[in-house]
């Protein structure tokens, strides 16, 4: 890197990193699978707030199994057509459905099936023969969900009895309950009946590390416990680029180049703000970046890397004025970990702007996240 040369922040292509960050997305694969009104639609489209299958283009993949993918959605949805209980289409669903995971599952990682939502109606008050095997048979390749619909439909023991049903198929613990009856969202006495931030919770884990950050940008994150979830996993997403600033300075840098790390953090930020789904024109995501985060950073460095930096980076030789690879993973850690509250504090209280929220908390957070040791307070 070139010494004394200024980030300009001008020079930046904002567009073309916002494409390359979409397209490095590693997108999970979802099948969703049950009989014709188990309530698929419904369970996708309050996970993710929105009717995939109308925002993403879908094409047969199989007779009977629809894809439906985009550039702009960060999951890739397999929807069976499902079936008629009792019809001679329910015959050929087990085979199309085990055949097409077989398939599936026997290509490279990212054309594999990652999770099955497997859908029963609890309102038909039975699970049928060919659910109890599609689901055993299927769990022998990935990870499979089952969820009940339409909860309000049956009283506690009837959907205690379904539940039993499957015990000797399935563990307990990935067997969901769940509604979309407003009474039942809205009413606080309810909400201990319903599953739906136990299987976003559920399918976030089951995924490989690499896979949930496509899921978590693209679930309907609204309650504290969801949102909880997001901030935990965004870790991951910084860590990355922590490595890549503990790379940059392998090499100790002069604190007058420490501006040489700006690139990287810029890019972290781009990064942060495209997870959150905060929805910000090309220009303003520039405002965002130019006129807060990086003056921030600067008059926070120069506050806080001339005062204290022997004292939070031990490593850090203040003699020859120079910062390791410690000392720019730490700066670059809290940077990330800054950007993260900061949004996490806009999704739960929309009544501010992200721009009034960087300039109201940005710098205390810097400085509150930098005195931390990112080697021990990192979390998966």
């Amino acid at each position: 890197m070139a010494t004394g040369k200024r980030f300009d922040l001008s020079d930046y292509d904002l567009a073309g990193e916002l494409e390359r960050l979409r397209g490095n997305v590693k997108k999970p694969n979802i099948l969703i699978a049950g009989a014709t009104g188990a309530g698929k639609s419904s369970v996708v489209n309050h996970v993710f707030g929105r009717d995939l299958t109308k925002v993403a283009a879908g094409e047969p993949v199989t007779r009977g199994i629809h894809e439906y993918k985009s550039d702009d959605v960060a999951v890739i949805l397999y929807d069976s057509e499902g079936y008629e209980i009792g019809s001679e289409r329910q015959r050929a669903y087990e085979e199309e459905v085990i055949g097409f995971v077989e398939s599936a599952q026997s290509k490279d990682a990212a054309a594999r099936i990652h999770l099955v939502w497997y859908t029963i109606n609890a309102s038909t008050k039975r699970v049928t023969p060919l659910d109890r095997s599609l689901i055993k048979r299927l769990s022998e390749w990935t990870s499979v969900a089952v969820v009940f619909t339409q909860i309000d439909q049956v009283d506690l023991e009837e959907l205690t009895a379904l539940r039993q049903e499957l015990n000797d198929v399935i563990s307990d613990d990935s067997v969901f309950q769940v509604s979309v009856a407003k009474e039942l969202l809205e009413e606080e006495a309810f909400q201990q009946y319903l599953d739906w931030e136990r299987l976003i919770r559920w399918s976030v884990e089951e995924l490989d590390g690499s896979l949930q950050e496509g899921l978590l940008m693209e679930i309907r994150a609204e309650s504290k416990a969801m949102l909880d979830l997001k901030r935990k996993k965004a870790q991951r997403i910084i860590s990355g680029y922590v490595a890549s600033a503990g790379t940059a300075a392998a090499v100790p840098l002069p604190f007058a180049d420490a501006i040489a790390l700006t690139p990287i953090q810029v890019t972290m930020s781009v990064h942060l703000f495209r997870y959150w789904g905060i929805n910000a024109s090309d220009e303003l995501l520039r405002t965002l970046i130019g006129s807060t985060i990086i003056p921030q950073i600067g008059r926070t460095l120069s506050k806080t890397i001339l005062l204290n930096v022997l004292k939070f980076f031990p490593g850090a030789n203040a003699a020859a004025g120079v910062i390791n690879a410690t000392v720019a993973s730490g700066i670059t850690w809290a940077i990330g970990l800054a950007i993260n509250e900061v949004a996490y504090r806009n999704a739960m209280d929309s009544s501010k702007t992200i721009e009034q929220l960087l300039n109201q908390d940005f710098s205390t957070l810097f400085e509150k996240f930098l005195k931390q040791n990112p080697e021990t307070d990192r979390t998966s």
